[in-house]
């Protein structure tokens, strides 16, 4: 009989590639709904030198038997625990888009709070600074059918699955779970962070206007870069590669500041490289 893992990365996050010699380990929160599989493709487009983790979060994909969690504090202590379990020698980075550039704000001031490293840069994708609190809309007493309207305005989901009612009864509680975890977030106001913040967004977000990226200059105290490419909230499935390949350079600058500054930059690459 099969020996179930111990290894808590084992169920959390996902790599679809093996790469022993990495210098850098980058985790990717999914938004509302998905699950790691929809970072596969990023596994191409970054180099040697980065290992993919793609957060699986309870309640989708290979952990669909699993109750989604519904409150953002006891999502974010749960990821602070088991990303503190995986932390070796080598340094890290987030990046998370719409729900996930939230959860991976809060992380990174999470595992502060703990006296934790924290990443060497945390990118943010579609999603405003949550100093202002969110959301402005409680979809939690949407009706099923406002709630469908509300993820189609969104986009993201193929049509095929929102008309799909045997599909939809599966994702409905996760879909529900994961927009709870935004309602139930509250902001707590603590010094900016001092890592650099790579921010990105679609131009013709209605959810997240340029005024909204521009919020996160207020949350570090080191270089806040943003950038937007054409599209709505979902832009980044038609722009990923050109995302990717944006933050893998402030990704090499982060390194590379922090080579200067005498630390570590990580373990020995076994000749492999960012190219």
């Amino acid at each position: 009989m099969p020996v179930a893992s111990t290894d808590p990365g084992a169920l959390w996050f996902r790599s679809f590639e093996d790469r022993p010699y990495a210098a850098v380990a980058l985790y990717a929160f999914p938004f509302a709904g998905s699950g790691a599989a929809v970072f596969r493709p990023w596994t191409r487009h970054l180099p040697p030198m980065v290992e993919l983790r793609a957060v699986q979060l309870p309640g989708r994909q290979d952990r669909i038997a699993e109750p989604p969690v519904h409150d953002c504090a006891t999502l974010v202590t749960g990821l602070a625990d088991v990303v503190e379990s995986r932390l070796d020698d080598r340094p890290f980075a987030f990046f998370g888009h719409s729900m996930g550039a939230l959860l991976s704000f809060e992380l990174a001031r999470e595992l502060r709070r703990r006296g934790s490293p924290t990443p060497i840069v945390l990118g943010l994708s579609g999603w405003p600074s949550p100093r202002g609190g969110l959301p402005r809309v409680r979809y939690g007493g949407l009706s099923d059918a406002e709630f469908l309207d509300t993820v189609r305005r969104l986009g993201g989901m193929p049509e095929d699955v929102l008309n799909a009612p045997d599909l939809l009864s599966l994702i409905m509680p996760t879909l529900r779970a994961d927009f709870a975890v935004v309602e139930s977030h509250s902001f707590r106001d603590e010094l900016p962070l001092d890592i650099p913040l790579s921010v990105f967004g679609g131009v013709a977000d209605p959810f997240v206007e340029e005024g909204g990226l521009q919020t996160w200059r207020r949350e570090s105290s080191a270089e806040v870069t943003v950038r937007q490419y054409p599209g709505r909230h979902f832009y980044l499935m038609d722009h990923f590669a050109s995302v990717v390949s944006a933050f893998v350079g402030d990704l090499r600058a982060a390194l590379d500041e922090r080579g200067a500054r005498g630390a570590s930059p990580g373990r020995a690459t076994g000749g492999a490289s960012w190219q």
